[in-house]
């Protein structure tokens, strides 16, 4: 009789499985269906020259689907960035046709012709210019389409299926190892928060350029800001897994920040970190940079109102060199953010623009929309220069990699 009941009781949950596996591919192909529907309506609304529409609508769409749906995920990010070129928001546009090219294995939408659009083309195939490649492709895994369902298994196989479920332990799946590094190196970052509200960006003392004035008032909402730069063993995780990238830096150092790599490669590395996180990991801005720098008490440096020396920071030569991330206590922001004022530069986001002060906006801003140059903005003081101050600006081409530069990044919530 036990072996009966026992027998009914798998009979039985072969045909719950059976109807689970027919009902979630039902719910799978009626979603897949509806975001098909979705992409083509708004590829006639892209015909229509209706960008401004578009763009809401796939920010919204893309905050609601999940991340399981790869495919339609990236073909919504590489018409996102499309309507974008379209309105001229070319920094946007860029970010989502890398998250597309990262999602897809061909960055294409069926029936559009994105090769036509010249910040597509140069982003996602290389463009040359004298000399040197804009943007370098990640290297991408090959996946293979899934099923939605399983509906073709008969219930033999659903039987065997159970019985091994009863006899052996739930086992996860192990994440490949470029997830795991991405996920170590995530793990290893210590985040300091820096809330929402206003703060004073510019010069309020008179000490510098015309370019770091008008001072202004500028309001962010909240991020984490990594403690500490970069350093070389967290970028060569991600070099590990990119081997293009090695020789891209020269030189190592336990706890010393990564140096000698370009504006690329270090987007490169926040969007590698994005896409096995999920966390939305960047450079931070200019405004975010020095918010996190200065805080609220407009104050000169990092640490406070005191002239710079040897016992505060690394700076002007005073080591010849880098320093482990951490090892000046006192160059410490606000905040709590270490060796904003020395150490190394760091990138930020933006592009450059001399007079971009006089018309920043008051909410986020994020630097000019693009640049006919390939000038990007560094900030803070690093170990052979002399000016520290919070609100110095200067530039240099995305294309530059020299060993007074790193980066930090920022992670939006």
């Amino acid at each position: 009789m036990r072996l009966v009941r026992n027998s009914n009781i798998i009979k039985g949950l072969a045909v719950f499985l059976c109807l689970m596996l027919f009902q979630s591919g039902f719910e799978i192909q009626a979603l897949d269906g509806k975001y098909e529907k979705e992409l083509t309506i708004l590829k006639e609304k892209y015909k229509a020259e209706q960008y401004d529409e578009i763009i809401v609508k796939l920010e919204n769409l893309l905050n609601e689907i999940g991340e399981e749906n790869t495919q339609t995920r990236g073909e919504f990010f590489l018409l996102l960035g499309a309507a974008q070129e379209k309105t001229g928001e070319k920094d946007k546009a860029i970010e989502n046709y890398l998250l597309g090219d990262l999602l897809l294995d061909k960055p294409e939408i069926e029936g559009m012709d994105l090769k036509s659009l010249e910040l597509f083309k140069n982003t996602l195939f290389g463009k040359v210019i004298n000399g040197n490649r804009v943007f370098e492709k990640v290297g991408k895994r090959k996946r293979k389409k899934k099923f939605p369902y399983l509906a073709i298994l008969g219930a033999a196989a659903l039987v065997t299926t159970v019985f091994v479920l009863m006899k052996k332990r739930s086992v996860e799946k192990q994440p490949n190892f470029k997830e795991s590094y991405a996920i170590e190196v995530f793990n290893e970052i210590e985040w300091i928060d820096i809330p929402a509200g206003e703060f004073t960006m510019g010069d309020t003392h008179g000490l510098g350029s015309a370019d770091e004035s008008p001072a202004h008032i500028v309001y962010l909402d909240s991020y984490k800001i990594s403690k500490y730069e970069i350093t070389y063993e967290q970028f060569d995780k991600y070099a590990d897994v990119n081997t293009e990238i090695r020789t891209y830096h020269e030189g190592s150092g336990s706890g010393h920040p990564v140096r000698n790599v370009n504006q690329d490669n270090a987007e490169q590395f926040c969007l590698w970190l994005w896409k096995y996180t999920g966390k939305t990991i960047a450079l931070p801005t200019e405004a975010q940079w020095e918010k996190a720098a200065k805080g609220v008490d407009n104050r000169i440096y990092p640490w406070g109102n005191s002239s710079p020396d040897c016992s505060i920071l690394n700076y002007d030569n005073c080591v010849g060199r880098t320093s482990q991330v951490g090892t000046n206590p006192n160059d410490i922001s606000y905040y709590g953010v270490m060796d904003m004022g020395g150490n190394l530069s760091e990138m930020v986001n933006d592009f450059y623009s001399e007079d971009y002060y006089l018309i920043s906006p008051y909410s986020n801003p994020k630097g000019p929309e693009g640049s006919d140059s390939n000038e990007r903005i560094v900030r803070g003081g690093n170990w052979d220069s002399s000016d520290p101050r919070i609100s110095n600006r200067e530039t240099r081409s995305v294309f530059t990699r020299n060993d007074t530069i790193g980066f930090r990044i920022v992670w939006v919530e």
